[in-house]
């Protein structure tokens, strides 16, 4: 299905499929926040493979704030860049 996002059965996060971990912890991720993965969501079969996750957004700043995001991870040719990153919900 190129192009569309191929959902996964939803058991709760106590472990990632090892594609979906390879890119979490290859990607690059914006400087200044940390991200805990809540959800894999799937993948999505586009110039490479795109692996999306709803994850923990937390700032390194003095009142720290948390926010829930989802992220899109780009795998192509072995190369790992998150190609989408949009807030949800800030959590209190």
């Amino acid at each position: 299905m190129f192009g569309k996002i191929q959902l996964e059965n939803f058991t709760g996060l106590t472990t990632l499929p090892q594609k979906a971990a390879s890119a979490w912890a290859a990607a690059d991720y914006l400087v200044g926040a940390t991200y805990k993965p809540l959800l894999f969501v799937g993948t999505q079969i586009v110039k490479g493979v795109n692996y999306w996750f709803i994850a923990e957004q937390s700032f390194s700043v003095s009142a720290p704030e948390r926010r829930l995001v989802t992220i899109a991870i780009n795998e192509f040719e072995g190369h790992y860049k998150v190609v989408e990153s949009s807030i949800e919900v800030i959590l209190g």
